[in-house]
């Protein structure tokens, strides 16, 4: 991942923003909503696989309905709902197997990490992030509230880190490699457009990382093959998605940036992939 990341980082520097966003478009497409397609094949893993399927698949799509609804009562709630929730799930799939503390503790260090992460990227692109979030809210997002969530966060992720250190549950090691990286990806953000810089981290430190686990899962081991079945098994879904999110851009005349539609299809499947997840790692 840090060879790709210096990588797209020269990129950003080399071509202009329709290039970029060209790239970073086709891999949230490709990996991005691949890495959540095998959903509910991860659902269908374990004992008793009939009604605990059935029971996990109504849950499911009762999530999907939830988050549809909640855009449609106020697109705003819904928006900050897939922040929230993508910043824990950003932050338990990265931090996930290197915190091993109380439960509530990891939780909120998981949501400090992801919400450091999106306000890094929002405070790079603020003006970029109000476009879309004129379209999709009607609202704009302040730089003293983007500072504010880049401060605190950044607080609760110094001050559990530090517990950590001294209580000898983690090394420092480990905290000074995640605070380069973190680093590292901010001036990334500073110097890619808003979609690149997301995209770097989505599909390169999230949706990789995060594909190997599932084929892990689902298949015991990560192997070519299981990586081959996994992609075989996802196709169908994936192609619904995309199929999905063509048709909206096209449907909805209002609209009329791609990327707004990306965060609306990302949204309305990173509530119900968060729970599998959890559901998955416990």
């Amino acid at each position: 991942m840090i060879f790709f990341t210096f990588f797209l980082f020269w990129f950003s520097i080399q071509f202009g923003e329709l290039v970029e966003d060209s790239v970073a478009f086709a891999l949230i497409v490709s990996l991005g909503i691949l890495h959540g397609a095998n959903d509910l094949l991860i659902l269908s893993k374990g004992k008793n696989k009939k009604a605990v399927y059935l029971k996990h698949l109504l849950i499911y799509l009762s999530i999907i309905l939830l988050c549809v609804g909640t855009y449609l009562f106020s697109p705003f709630a819904a928006i900050l709902a897939f922040i929230l929730l993508s910043s824990y799930h950003f932050g338990e799939e990265h931090m996930g197997e290197k915190i091993k503390e109380h439960q509530i503790l990891n939780a909120i260090y998981y949501m400090a990490y992801g919400l450091f992460l999106f306000s890094m990227l929002f405070y790079a692109s603020l003006s970029d992030v109000n476009q879309i979030m004129k379209e999709l809210t009607g609202t704009t997002l302040t730089r003293f509230q983007i500072l504010l969530a880049l401060q605190s966060s950044g607080m609760f992720l110094f001050v559990i880190s530090l517990f950590l250190v001294l209580k000898k549950k983690n090394s420092l090691r480990l905290f000074l490699k995640e605070l380069f990286y973190l680093g590292l990806l901010f001036i990334v953000f500073k110097t890619s457009s808003l979609i690149l810089g997301f995209a770097i981290y989505f599909i390169f430190w999230h949706s990789i990382p995060s594909i190997m686990n599932q084929v892990e899962f689902i298949y015991g081991s990560f192997t070519k093959q299981g990586v081959v079945r996994y992609i075989k098994k996802a196709l169908l879904y994936w192609s619904i998605s995309v199929v999905a999110l063509v048709i909206l851009y096209q449907m909805i005349p209002e609209i009329n940036l791609f990327s707004t539609i990306i965060f609306v299809v990302l949204f309305a499947v990173t509530a119900p992939h968060t729970w599998v997840m959890y559901k998955m790692k416990a």
